[in-house]
Formats: structure tokens, sequence, C-alpha cells
């Protein structure tokens, strides 16, 4: 049986030249690169390399690029970091964040749990029930104690693309009249395969992408923290990292996110990409509507990402239509793969307003660069089949 792979948002498959890159580079430079002989210095270097290209990628200065373990230590060192170095530095009165209901869990999580443990304020934004926010209820919700606005470029679970770059220049206006700047977090881990991340287009202080998900390895991901931006230290130990993220950096794991980021192409490639995906998508949305009884999360056409489909088949059971799925051939998930776990609906299918009493089953498909037509006609007959079975068995 071909299995077909539909759950691209959790992560991507490597890329045959990233992963020869990696390969071919741990062979050879095994160096740390925090070591002053010739093999410590080598792996520097093609670390510096690989940091300038992502940096080009981002339009950022090398310096301004940091390399973590992944996006949920980025998203936690932004959050974290900032309140910290408020409580350190300029402590008045309990810190403000907006943020969203859309948001991952490393950003929606951390929040609440500084907002449970009465260290913040937060507000989150409600979506709109197709799953849009607007720019302006974002800039409305800022106090005078506001010092981040956090918010996620495309949902991971619903597809939506927020207006990330008109918030972005919102709160550049709302600054020039502040005492004190608001810093704008953006994170893009969904986003920076199909969409510009140029951080001086979105006006944003610090920008988070991640590796796995452009088709890169697992375990690295890139914080950019615009310069002049102070953050206390998530972590402490050695100076690497420009002193803001200590430890041994994982070499074979930024040579090959550099390598996932080149593979990306120009924007005009990225463009092309999204519009061959979203006809895929639009095939897959159009088919599963007419299952009786099957309810499209979040928005069409533009305003999605051209990879998300996401659907709510109501009188199914959710862990039995998963896991008939993967006995067809087929992976995909429930929503985010942090909550893929969970039988309750994620705070972003809650804050759709759709959830209620009747049972019902979630599922998240998302395609990538090598999801073909036929994949997409053999879901479609195996999903048909599937939700048939298993409404006929609960009868």
């Amino acid at each position: 049986m071909k299995r077909i792979y539909l759950d691209h948002a959790a992560t991507t498959p490597i890329d045959k030249r990233v992963a020869n890159a990696m390969r071919d580079f741990e062979l050879e430079y095994f160096g740390n690169p925090s070591s002053s002989h010739r093999e410590g210095q080598r792996a520097r270097a093609a670390i510096d390399t690989a940091r300038e290209s992502i940096a080009n990628f981002l339009n950022a200065k090398p310096q301004e690029i940091i390399f973590t373990s992944g996006a949920t230590e980025a998203n936690n060192h932004v959050i974290q970091g900032l309140v910290g170095h408020y409580y350190l530095h300029e402590y008045r009165t309990k810190p403000h964040i907006i943020t969203t209901q859309l948001e991952h869990q490393s950003v929606y999580n951390t929040v609440k749990k500084l907002n449970e443990q009465e260290i913040v304020d937060v507000t989150f934004i409600d979506p709109s029930p197709d799953g849009l926010i607007n720019a302006d209820d974002v800039i409305r919700a800022i106090t005078e104690e506001t010092i981040m606005v956090s918010i996620i470029f495309a949902s991971n679970e619903i597809g939506s693309v927020l207006p990330v770059r008109e918030i972005g220049e919102k709160l550049a206006e709302v600054n020039k009249r502040q005492k004190h700047q608001i810093m704008y977090h953006i994170d893009a881990v969904q986003a920076a395969k199909f969409y510009n991340c140029n951080v001086d287009k979105l006006n944003c202080d610090m920008l988070t992408i991640s590796a796995h998900k452009l088709y890169g390895p697992k375990g690295i991901a890139t914080l950019y923290i615009r310069s002049g931006v102070k953050l206390k230290n998530l972590l402490y130990g050695g100076s690497q990292e420009y002193g803001k993220r200590p430890g041994t950096q994982n070499t074979a794991g930024i040579i090959g996110m550099a390598a996932a980021i080149e593979g990306l192409g120009q924007l005009e490639d990225r463009q092309e990409l999204r519009k061959n995906i979203a006809k895929l998508r639009d095939k897959l949305i159009s088919e599963i509507k007419k299952i009786k009884d099957a309810e499209l999360n979040g928005p069409e056409g533009e305003s999605r990402t051209p990879d998300n489909v996401s659907f709510t088949f109501y009188g199914v059971d959710q862990d039995s239509l998963m896991t008939a799925l993967d006995l067809a051939g087929i992976a995909a998930s429930t929503g985010s793969a942090c909550v893929s776990g969970s039988s309750e609906p994620s705070h972003v299918i809650t804050a759709l307003r759709k959830v209620n009493d009747r049972q019902a089953a979630t599922v998240r498909f998302t395609l990538g660069k090598d999801t073909t037509a036929s994949d997409i006609k053999s879901a479609i007959k195996a999903l048909n089949q599937i939700i048939n079975q298993l409404r006929h068995s609960s009868r």
C-alpha cells in the first residue's frame, strides 16, 4: 500500500539535497565551533556562512540571527525574555501582552501560564467564525502597559493568513506616540515556505522560523532579534550566539537549515509553489464539502495558506477516524502535532465558536511540494468510504 503523506504542517520530509549537505558536512567538519583550533574554526566559518544566508532571506543582519533548538524555544525566549527584561529593568506595573486565539501552543500556553501566575496581563484577540483576525482589533487592545504584540503569520491548525504586515504598519504608527516601544513578534513557522518574510516590510522586532517546516532537519530554528531589542536570557552558560543562546551549536542542523532555505528559491519560486499547491487544496476542499455534515474550519481563497485543509465531521468519533485514515495509508492529524494526542478540541477550534454537544471529529490535511493530484484523488476516495463506514457502524 502506498502511503499518502498529508501532514506537512507537522513536519516536512527532509529534502535529499539538505540531507546530503548535512551528511557531507558532518563527515568532514566535526570540530566544536567554539574551539580555537583549525577544526573548530572551519565549523565556525560554516556557521557564519549559514547565518549570513538566512539573514539575507529575512533581509536582516547576520548578528540579528540566533539559532535555537526549535520554534518552541525561540517563542519562549521572546516572551519570557521580554517579560524578564521588563521586570529587571523597567518595573512599574504589570506588563500587558497582546496575542490571538489562533497561536501555536508555544505562544498561547506560555502567555496563558504567565497570566495565570499573575506575572502579566494578556489580551487574546478573538477570530471571526471563519478564522480571521482584524488588525484594528489588535491596535485597539493596546494599553499603557502593553510591552509586546505576538501574532502568528499563518495558523498551523486552520490555515488562516493573518494581517501581520498591516499590524506592523499600524503598530509602527502607535510607537511614534509611545513613551516606551511596543515590541512586535511574528511566528512565521508555517509561512516562510510561501510568503515574504522580509522583516523590514513586516515592521517586526522579532520573528521565528523553523527548519523542519521547510524540508530541513528537526531540532533547529532561527530567531530574528532586531538590533537593540533587550531580552533576558532563557538559558545561561557559554557565550555562543552573541551571548544570547549558550550551548554548543548544532552545526549540522544550522547547515541543513541554510540549505533548506536556499532550496525554497526566490520569492517568485515560492509564489509559484503556492499557486500549484493551492489548486490541489481547492480540489480537496470542494470534494470534502460534498460529504454530509462536513464543515470547513478557517477561511477560503487567498486568506488561507495553500497547503491547509481542516474539516470537522459531525457524527463521527475522532479517534476512530484518525485510526481508520492511518490504516488506509493516509497520514493526517487532528490539528497541531503538539496536541494530536488529545481528544478534546484545541483552543483554536474552540475559538471559532463551532464546538457543541454533537459528536465530532476534526481532521487537518496539509499538502507539500511532492503532493500529487493522484494523492488527492485517493485520499478523497478513502475519506468518503471511512466516513460512511463509521457513521453506519454507530447507528
